[in-house]
């Protein structure tokens, strides 16, 4: 399963997002203002992969060294496999 979070960290979408993606062990997609949760020490234990869209990052100034060890990076293209290639999405939060 995938769950994509476009809320930031200090909102309920956002905690709602995170909270699913926790719990069902789902990879995580962060884009808009949710790859402020790609952050250090904002994703606390998230079972599955964690992805960050890179423009996304790069418009809110996000430096590499800021984001989790955990985070891969990716484009559009790869957004776009991701949710294409078969596997369950659920929802924006």
């Amino acid at each position: 399963m995938l769950v994509m979070i476009k809320s930031a960290p200090d909102t309920t979408d956002g905690a709602l997002g995170l909270t699913l993606a926790k719990e069902s062990g789902a990879d995580l997609v962060l884009l808009q203002n949710g790859v402020y949760f790609a952050q250090k020490e904002r994703l606390g234990t998230v079972p599955g992969a964690v992805y960050v869209l890179d423009d996304d990052k790069r418009l809110r100034g996000l430096k590499d060294s800021e984001m989790d060890d955990r985070v891969k990076t990716i484009d559009y293209d790869k957004l776009t496999d991701m949710i294409t290639s078969g596997k369950k999405v659920t929802g924006m939060f």
